[in-house]
């Protein structure tokens, strides 16, 4: 399949930036499989016959979208005991949020990381992947050419509540509410070893979101303009028996591609048996199962049980595996290879090959 707008992250080898903190924030308020039951034809076997989910969080009424941004940044910096005020960017991943000022500039506020630069990043549930990569290209830059010493904040978070049909049970039992974060830096071992993002805008019919903006023209006058459509929810519609087979597909691709990425400059190739553990995006059960099947990786190596319990996060569903005490069985240890993977609406779709370093 021809993919359109790809770019790749080659990773310099004398220069290593990677992970040094990571959190997650989800909301407290349940909403289990036969709660859903009681607003729309289902039923719980239904439901995880089909997905895996079993129950997922949603934003109470006093909860924003920043809100678990702040509460995942916060997380994250403590967890790598970094102030914010060293950091020197901020990427946020998001879908969600149809305003502006940027989520990322409103995040930098409520923190107080006043030296940051801050962006968000719109790449559908694979928004923290290009997120990422957008933060250690910032971090290499600077680094390299100003030899400056830069610290990130990355942030994954949607609610995907707000544009959810809660009549729609194709779409309303998947989606759930949350956010993850990490900090990156320069680190003495390990780190990002490849990164890869493509898209391929040509399916954005199959998972998209409505406008929030309604273009009219004004009778009185020869210039259109645009408003809300007062009464109109922007909601989530998608063409799940479609989109299945590329997110599959997909998958697969990136994740075997930022192993071919790596072996072109590491002496000692690697191959997908040397991967320690998957962190794919929580999509849904079957489509992560039927991708660590084609790599042949079992699947007590793959991170499912964030849509079993909190459903599909869209862009944070990644780094809120990171620090789900129920992600794995075993930690990870210094020399591990461990892969994250994301697919979503645009066919934006990309890949992070790690290696976890020693403790610092």
């Amino acid at each position: 399949m021809p993919w359109l707008d790809q770019q790749v992250a080659l990773v310099h080898p004398d220069l290593k930036i990677g992970y040094v903190g990571a959190g997650s924030y989800l909301p407290a308020k349940v909403l289990t499989n036969d709660d859903l039951a009681e607003i729309v034809d289902t039923d719980n076997e239904w439901i995880v016959r089909r997905t895996g989910i079993r129950e997922r969080r949603i934003l109470a009424e006093d909860e924003s979208i920043l809100d678990m941004a702040v509460g995942a940044a916060l997380a994250a910096l403590e967890d790598a005991n970094v102030d914010p005020s060293e950091i020197t960017d901020i990427r946020v991943g998001v879908n969600t949020w149809a305003r502006f000022p940027s989520l990322a500039t409103q995040l930098q506020a409520r923190i107080g990381a006043e030296h940051a630069s801050a962006a968000d990043v719109s790449a559908g549930c694979a928004g923290f992947v290009y997120a990422v990569e957008e933060a250690y290209n910032k971090l290499y830059v600077e680094r390299v050419r100003d030899e400056r010493r830069g610290t990130a904040l990355v942030v994954g978070v949607d609610g995907l509540s707000h544009i959810t049909n809660w009549r729609d049970r194709s779409t309303c039992v998947l989606l759930g509410d949350g956010a993850g974060a990490v900090v990156m830096r320069e680190v003495d071992s390990g780190g990002i070893m490849s990164i890869s993002t493509c898209a391929d805008g040509q399916h954005g019919d199959l998972l998209y979101s409505d406008s929030v903006l309604e273009a009219q023209w004004d009778p009185g006058g020869p210039a259109p303009f645009s408003h809300v459509t007062e009464g109109v929810r922007p909601y989530l519609h998608m063409d799940g028996r479609r989109v299945y087979g590329v997110a599959v597909k997909t998958m697969v691709e990136e994740a075997r591609k930022v192993i071919e990425m790596f072996n072109r400059e590491n002496p000692t190739p690697i191959g997908v048996d040397d991967v320690a553990f998957v962190y794919p995006h929580q999509a849904n059960l079957r489509i992560i199962e039927k991708v660590a099947s084609k790599l042949d990786i079992p699947l007590d190596r793959v991170y499912t049980t964030g849509i079993e319990r909190f459903g599909n996060t869209s862009t944070a569903s990644i780094p809120i595996g990171y620090v789900d005490p129920e992600a794995r069985a075993e930690p990870s240890r210094p020399g591990d290879y461990e892969i994250d993977v994301a697919f979503g609406s645009g066919f934006a779709a990309g890949a992070i090959l790690r290696q976890v370093g020693e403790p610092s």
